[in-house]
């Protein structure tokens, strides 16, 4: 390969005659550093294909739009419809979509965790554009439909409901008959901030993270999430600035109870890890390695086999939306990267509703209808 520093140094404008003031070597080397800019510029795509309509989305196999979009044309518009998103959309760069094009771009970002150039050689938008709008659906997103992933005590997580839910998971082998959802935490990785960089820092992953608290439903849905939180904080942390088990106390009451049974009868419960430790509305395993009896150990390995469907739910949400694992694309302070996901598990909900995922298939509880979740 040809040496380009002769050419880059021939670049510089440094004028020879001796009447004129030559350049300062600041502003030589300022000059060397755009030359090199230039000639060592990445290539890059030019904007091209063709925008996303109505019209374009009816002409596209489904095979396309499931790799594209993770959804059909059908389920695409009908999450369109259950979202309700404002028409049109101006961004702050006074680029102008519909509500249905910046949907299916913020799909097609978390599909990939590639360059914004990719999307805009495919569908006719300047990478600034889609960055902008993909902003601004997940900050749309998160504030109009962020309820939904608090405590929803009047529909997903109502009476019935909670008594549907811990039906599921004892018929699926826990010994538990109250326990109605699967708590955990999960941790996803950022860049380093510039700043608070000791806050984000986890200790235990050894990298710079935003922390989240979810509950994983038997019907595969997320019924409450909490964060981001700064990586360095334990669960339990998470667990008393959420207030989760206050609004269990008040919403997970059983109905018609003796009220001679012990008081953690009279609630249902959630499960966690031991870290989480016992509660009226928590349970967790028994502790120790070598003082438990042989029935706490199955009991133990029982609840364990239902309780990795949590787990599972994680995985569903990266398995879907790669671009969430995408550490090195999460700047903190430039990015709204928490909303990120938060959106991400809003959307994941809704595309469970449309067609039921592992977690629903494997404990034997179908989620809502679509309609049914997005409620005010």
């Amino acid at each position: 390969m040809e040496d380009p520093l002769p050419r880059l140094m021939s670049l510089i404008p440094v004028t020879a005659t001796a009447g004129r003031n030559r350049l300062s070597p600041y502003l030589q080397f300022m000059a060397m550093v755009q030359d090199m800019r230039r000639v060592f510029r990445r290539p890059r795509p030019e904007i091209g294909g063709e925008r996303i309509t109505e019209e374009w989305l009816k002409e596209q196999d489904d095979t396309v739009l499931l790799w594209a979009f993770r959804l059909k044309e059908d389920e695409i518009l009908a999450l369109l419809e259950a979202l309700h998103m404002p028409e049109p959309i101006i961004v702050r760069g006074g680029s102008r979509f519909s509500a249905l094009e910046a949907l299916c771009l913020t799909l097609a970002r978390f599909r990939s965790s590639g360059d914004l150039y990719e999307l805009s050689a495919k569908y006719g938008r300047a990478e600034s554009a889609i960055s902008e709008v993909v902003n601004w659906t997940v900050s749309w997103v998160d504030e109009r439909w962020g309820h939904l992933l608090n405590f929803d005590h009047e529909h997903l997580l109502s009476a019935n409901n909670l008594q549907r839910y811990a039906d599921a998971i004892h018929a699926a082998g826990a010994p538990l008959r109250g326990c109605w959802g699967f708590i955990d935490c999960t941790i996803r990785r950022i860049c380093r901030p510039i700043k608070w960089q000791r806050q984000a820092y986890s200790g235990h992953k050894k990298y710079h993270a935003l922390k989240f608290q979810a509950v994983m439903l038997p019907n595969g849905m997320f019924g409450h999430l909490f964060g981001g939180e700064p990586g360095r904080h334990n669960d339990n942390h998470l667990l008393a600035k959420s207030r989760l088990l206050d609004q269990c106390l008040i919403h997970t009451t059983r109905e018609h109870v003796d009220e001679d049974l012990p008081y953690e009868e009279h609630y249902f419960q959630l499960f966690g890890d031991p870290a989480y430790g016992i509660s009226p509305v928590l349970q967790s395993p028994f502790p120790g390695l070598h003082g438990r009896t042989e029935e706490e150990t199955a009991w133990n390995n029982a609840m364990s086999k239902v309780r990795i469907e949590v787990e599972h739910g994680f995985g569903i949400v990266s398995r879907i939306f790669p671009f969430l694992d995408a550490g090195w694309k999460m700047q903190l302070f430039r990015s709204p990267v928490g909303t990120y996901y938060r959106t991400a598990v809003i959307l994941v909900n809704g595309m469970n509703c449309l067609h039921p995922n592992q977690v629903s298939q494997r404990l034997n509880c179908p989620p809502p209808e679509i309609t049914e979740y997005f409620h005010d």
